[in-house]
């Protein structure tokens, strides 16, 4: 999975690994995240996006399949 660094004040990464459409998050907090079934498309949308912290609340956060691994 290539984890691409992001400007955030709450993020310090997204990777995506499209094989089997996971998206990782990793949190300045130290938290790690995986999302399941998460479209490629959300992915690249969210590496765009201006604040990658409402993005994750109103998009990703809680409308996934979740496991936390750190």
């Amino acid at each position: 999975m290539n984890k691409h660094p992001v400007k955030s004040s709450r993020i310090i990464s997204i990777g995506y690994d499209a094989g089997v459409r996971e998206l990782e998050i990793q949190f300045k907090d130290g938290q790690l995240w995986r999302y399941r079934n998460v479209p490629e498309k959300t992915f690249h949308t969210f590496l765009t996006v201006v604040s990658k912290g409402r993005f994750y609340d109103g998009v990703i956060r809680n409308k996934f399949a979740a496991l936390r691994l750190r």
